[in-house]
């Protein structure tokens, strides 16, 4: 498959997904949102991000990883009021392949209303559309949230890799429960 430039926008029914763009405002927005609630994004390896510089340096790295191909993040936000709610991202991508890895988070209070399964539901729909044959996830086995996520996006449950990182703001390894999803099991 020939690599090919990532849509500047993605809408759903609630949400407008954009590429990420660096910024030292968004930077603050995200730091904030971390630091003001490490204990809900535990599970993430970003909560232990220490100053807003470094989400910073996450956004200029995120473009370029958007620019050379190999991954993309969007920031989702609501339709109505601009309002950022969390991000959704492939990465890992191999054109080559035609398989990428997904994930995504959102803001503590928009947490359970399914704006997750909606961006991320819009970014598998894209790519599949864009002739990808497998994407895939993980998910902590303890985040019941992401996992549930998973499932109700039809992915299929391929196994657990244990004790696959050290989380040091939990002080534990973490397994991770693996899902994927082919482009014959995608449903328009």
């Amino acid at each position: 498959m020939k690599q090919q430039k990532f849509k500047k926008l993605i809408t759903t029914k609630r949400l407008n997904l954009k590429p990420i763009e660096p910024s030292f405002e968004f930077a603050n927005l995200l730091y904030d949102e971390i630091s003001h609630n490490r204990d809900f994004f535990k599970f993430m390896p970003f909560a232990l991000v220490k100053k807003p510089e470094e989400e910073y340096d996450f956004l200029v790295s995120g473009k370029q990883n958007a620019e050379s191909g190999k991954a993309v993040s969007y920031a989702m936000f609501l339709k109505n009021t601009n309002e950022f709610v969390g991000m959704v991202s492939v990465h890992s991508i191999s054109w080559k392949r035609e398989s990428g890895e997904f994930g995504a988070w959102v803001c503590k209070k928009f947490a359970h209303q399914g704006f997750a399964t909606e961006g991320t539901k819009a970014l598998e729909a894209y790519f599949f559309q864009m002739g990808f044959h497998k994407l895939s996830a993980k998910a902590n086995i303890k985040n019941k949230a992401s996992c549930g996520t998973l499932k109700k996006l039809g992915l299929t449950k391929d196994g657990i890799e244990r004790d696959a990182t050290f989380n040091k703001q939990m002080q534990e390894w973490e397994s991770f429960a693996v899902f994927s999803k082919l482009s014959s099991e995608y449903k328009k």
